[in-house]
């Protein structure tokens, strides 16, 4: 008790905002840390992490709480909230970079850089509510990762405190730069258990000139959708943004956004394709489905209810855990196929939605109060297809708490333990304390 108050009394000593109370993440794992600080720069950061260390005491950075996996929950933690440090520092238009604090929401960021003719690709759903420092820490995907790749496609340098309080760059703002180690991306996607991001340098793109259509493709039946799937990439046809809801999801989405969707047993695919592609994609389109093709403002809605689709499960069906399969897209029919079994051997719906264009599917596991182990078990079986069919159990979520064994599961299934142990290798030589987000990701 001594130390818990000496901590408190020397975070507090310090002039940077700070509170007492809990958190939940977006899914619900709880969050019940013993100050919650908001720092305002990186040398706050330092001060906070030296004190940590001091004590012995966890640290867990904290983005919007958009977390999927429990990557944030933690007792009696430093909870660092980053949204003060949000400012957009620089905005490059020749070389093609903008540098930003980690506390800067993504629309806002594309807003500004939208102002200069420019964009910064990666969109997970949750764009309207997730932090810069939140996507890199989890090397988010999104709707656009089908042609755009992920957010470690798109950082170039970072600023990043260690658990030992020194703070040191990686990387440097170019295309093109060979000079040591590639330490950049071992950081991007490592969920806060190597260090703290305070400024990170983004690249961007100017914003296309080509004319875009907008098309929804409603199916059927489910098999219809990996065979659609499956002719659009060998045609080799890129699509801008290639996404799934399915008829659970649609329902959501009518009863909760009053979308007017129509409700097919097969789901819906809602597309983004330049025109040079169009006219080939509707020839399979209309083989498959029953084709739409929508015009400004309906576009815009349908990408926003793609978007908060996840909110429309959560308020219609309640709890829910949200899987992030990627499986070889050559293995969407076995993988939807199990997916079904799994639905009917429970009994209980479980809605999709999926980045399908590049195979990374989000079934819900729908649970209520009382019900989390069986939830946890489906939600297990379902992360299985992926290793059985030579996926992988997270495409953009992460680890967290919730898939830690799975990642061993994995790498194990792999013949990958040489690579798990170099992994916790490389923890204990950064963090030898473990203090930073500990019990994610890999044992220590």
């Amino acid at each position: 008790m001594a130390d818990r108050n000496n901590v408190i009394k020397r975070i507090s000593s310090l002039g940077i905002k700070f509170e007492f109370g809990t958190r939940s993440d977006f899914i619900g794992f709880p969050v019940r840390p013993l100050i919650i600080i908001y720092p305002r720069d990186e040398n706050d950061i330092i001060s906070i992490v030296k004190i940590a260390n001091e004590y012995r005491v966890p640290i867990v950075p904290w983005g919007a709480g958009t977390s999927l996996t429990g990557a944030v929950s933690c007792n009696d933690c430093i909870l660092i909230d980053m949204r003060s440090m949000n400012r957009i520092l620089e905005v490059n238009t020749v070389d093609w970079y903008v540098r930003v604090q980690p506390g800067v929401i993504l629309d806002d960021l594309n807003r500004e850089l939208n102002k200069y003719g420019f964009l910064f690709p990666p969109d997970p759903a949750s764009h309207y509510m997730c932090t810069v420092g939140g996507i890199i820490a989890t090397d988010a995907g999104g709707m656009r990762a089908v042609r755009y790749g992920t957010v470690k496609d798109w950082v170039l340098a970072l600023r990043i405190v260690l658990p030992s309080g020194d703070a040191i760059r990686v990387g440097e703002p170019l295309r093109k730069n060979r000079a040591g180690y590639d330490l950049v991306h071992l950081f991007v996607g490592s969920e806060g258990t190597l260090g703290i991001i305070t400024e990170t340098w983004l690249r961007i793109m100017p914003l296309s000139r080509r004319h875009l259509r907008v098309f929804i493709v409603y199916l059927d039946n489910m098999d219809m959708l990996a065979r659609f799937v499956y002719e659009v990439r060998s045609r080799g046809i890129i699509p801008e943004l290639m996404e799934y809801m399915d008829y659970y999801s649609i329902r959501a989405v009518n009863e909760v956004f009053n979308a007017g969707l129509k409700e097919t047993n097969g789901g819906l695919v809602f597309i983004i394709i330049e025109d040079d592609y169009a006219l080939e994609l509707m020839d399979i389109a209309s083989r498959i489905g029953e084709v739409h093709e929508l015009m400004d403002k309906d576009a815009n809605k349908m990408y926003d209810y793609r978007s908060r689709a996840g909110e429309a499960i959560k308020t219609m069906y309640g709890n829910f855990y949200s899987e992030d399969i990627t499986v070889p897209v050559s293995k969407l029919v076995e993988a939807i196929g199990k997916l079904r079994s799994i639905s009917m051997k429970y009994g209980r719906p479980m809605p999709i939605l999926a980045h399908i264009g590049d195979g990374n599917m989000h079934p819900h596991i729908l649970f209520k109060s009382g019900e989390e182990n069986m939830a946890q078990k489906i939600y297990e079986e379902v992360a299985r297809i992926a290793i059985e069919l030579g996926g992988t159990i997270s495409g953009e979520h992460g680890i967290g708490l919730q898939k830690k064994s799975l990642l061993h599961e994995q790498y194990i299934e792999r013949n990958n333990v040489i690579t798990l142990n170099l992994m916790r290798n490389i923890k204990r030589l950064i963090d030898p304390s473990n203090l930073m987000n500990p019990g994610k990701y890999v044992d220590y």
